[in-house]
Order: structure tokens, then sequence, then C-alpha cells
């Protein structure tokens, strides 16, 4: 559990705010049942209080719950009225056990919440790490299922045959290389080691460049390109940006129908280029358009579709490393666009 000084301003806030509120409610409760039950048990409502504080923001707000509810129960509860001072020495005792006992069940309940959110990640991890093997694993067990029958059965096999096999054990290593690919240029961007060399380049060269390195998985479909003559040159890392448009255009493929054409379109925004990168295929539920930019998440996963779900996440830190946006959005008809943002300036 983080403590609230390391959230944003606003939710540290939000945090403090909502648990006065929680005391304030607690305090308004206990006034008006203060007449049919003993100050003990209305403590019990802040005990409450000081749990929920725990379980929701965390230990140091509970702490804050804590001190809170005793100076309201202090001053609308115990007499006199209105006033923190203390007649019966009893109440003094009353409030160090209080005190005592809300930390020490505000710490307990932080340690469970920990422990909870730790048991879900490890958990998490394992179903990562599982995944990432069996996409690794597969196109492994293609290539070497296709240069073992080469090599065994040589003498056996026609032309034909041998082509296939070379073409088997070709595809599935690029294949290979590009998930080894994704999986390193997430290391370096969660790494925040990713170098960004700009220099103005032409749109329509990354572009053409990245389907040439898709030229065997697109072959066959219609890819439709719309780059506008006043698009002047923009800012950016060849590379990085032709490994976004590579990942965009692989990931529209994957997710419509092979015989559904694919769109990029590119435009002006003011001193910004938009390019939407779009197919015709499943589109992506409302609820899942921003997290679809999440790592190895999947809005929509048919059987046939293979990868380890890196490859959005990786566009995302490419193109906001280069100080642009990027975005998912349904289209009005049918299948779904991702547009990514790049400013002219540097």
């Amino acid at each position: 559990m983080r403590h609230p000084g390391n959230k944003p301003p606003h939710l540290r806030f939000f945090s403090y705010f909502a648990v006065s509120c929680l005391v304030l409610l607690a305090t308004l409760i206990c006034l008006f049942t203060r007449t049919r039950l003993e100050p003990t048990n209305l403590a019990m409502i802040y005990l409450l209080v000081v749990v929920l504080a725990a379980v929701w923001w965390g230990r140091w707000v509970a702490v804050v719950a804590s001190f809170l509810s005793i100076a309201a129960f202090d001053f609308f509860l115990i007499p006199p009225y209105l006033t923190f001072r203390v007649t019966d020495i009893q109440y003094l005792f009353t409030f160090a056990v209080f005190l005592i006992v809300a930390l020490v069940i505000s710490e307990l309940a932080s340690k469970a919440k920990e422990q909870a959110v730790q048991r879900e990640t490890e958990k998490l991890q394992t179903i990562l790490l599982n995944s990432i093997s069996h996409d690794l694993r597969t196109p492994l067990v293609s290539i070497t299922g296709a240069l073992s029958g080469l090599l065994q059965d040589e003498a056996f096999l026609d032309a034909e045959t041998r082509k296939e096999l070379l073409e088997t054990a070709y595809e599935e290593s690029d294949r290979l290389n590009r998930l080894v690919g994704n999986l390193l240029d997430m290391t370096r961007v969660e790494a925040g080691t990713l170098k960004v060399n700009k220099k103005p380049c032409d749109l329509r060269d990354v572009i053409g460049a990245s389907l040439q390195q898709l030229k065997d998985k697109i072959e066959k479909r219609d890819v439709m390109v719309h780059v506008p003559q006043e698009i002047p040159e923009i800012p950016m890392d060849f590379t990085l940006i032709m490994r976004v448009f590579i990942n965009l255009v692989d990931n529209a493929a994957k997710y419509s129908p092979a015989d559904t054409p694919l769109e990029i379109i590119a435009s002006m925004a003011g001193r910004k280029v938009q390019v939407r990168v779009k197919d015709m295929g499943f589109g992506v539920p409302s609820e899942d358009l921003q997290r679809i930019f999440d790592k190895f998440y999947r809005a929509v996963k048919p059987r046939q579709i293979t990868g380890t779900g890196l490859g959005l996440s990786i566009c995302k830190g490419i193109v906001e490393a280069h100080g642009g946006h990027i975005w998912a959005e349904n289209n009005s008809v049918q299948g779904a666009s991702v547009v990514l943002e790049l400013p002219l300036d540097h």
C-alpha cells in the first residue's frame, strides 16, 4: 500500500476529505442514537470508520480517521458537550484504549489488503509468464519440427514439400523475432531507457517500410494508404515509429477477417499529424478502449490469435516518448481504429 503522500495531490485530498465525511456521518449517527446507546457502543461506530479507511485508503488515512474520531467523540458525545475538556478520568482511559485499538485495526486491515494485492499480483505474474512461455514455445516447436523434417527425410521429400517446410521455418522465425523484439521494447519502455533520436522523416516512407516488413502477413490484404501531399516531414525516430506501425497494422490484421481491407489515413490537426489505422473487424467493447493499451491485455481473443499482448502497450510508450498521444475508437459502421498523434514541433 502506498503512502498517500506518493499519490497525486488530488487523490490525497480526496482520501482525507472522504474520511472526514465518514467521521462526520458517524458523528451524526451517534448524536441521533446517544440516548439509547452507551458511549462504549457509540465508539464502535467510529471503529468501523477506521476499518473502512484502512481498507479503502491505507493505514495513514486510517490514523487520521482515528484522531478525528476521538476528537469528534469527545467534543460531541462526552459531557461537558461541545468542549474538549474531560471531567471524568475514565473517559481518558477510554480514549487511550480506543486509539490503540483503532491503530492496531488499521495496521492489520492495511496489511491484509497489501497481502491480498500481493497474492493477486503473484497470480497475475504466473499467468502472464505462462502466456509468454506458450507464445514463445509455439514458434520454436514449429521451427524445430520443420528443420527436423528437412534433416531426417531429405531424401524422401520433393522440392515442393522442402519449400513448404523452409517457408514454415522462416515465417515462425520471423514471428519469434517479433515476439522477442516486443519483449525487449517493453523492457526499455518500462525502464525509461528508450532513446528517441528524432529526425525529420517522410510519413510515407515510414508507412511503406512498415508494410514491407509485414508483406508476408498482409500480401493478400487490400491495404489503402492515404497521406495527403500537404503532410510535412515529421520529427521522429524512424525505426521506433516504424515499430509502431508494424504493431498497429499487425494488430488490425489479426482482429479482422482476412478478406476485409485495412486503411491508414493521415490528416493534419493544427501543429500535429494524426494517423488512423482502421480495420473492418470485431471492434472493441467501449469499456475496453483504454485497457487495450495495458500490458498483456486483450479485449477480444479468438483462438487463432497469437502474441503476447504487448503490441499496443509498446506503441503507447513509443508515441508518448515522442510527445504524442495514441488512443482507440470504434468505427461508426464496423471495426475499430487506433489513432496516433505526433507533434510537428521538436
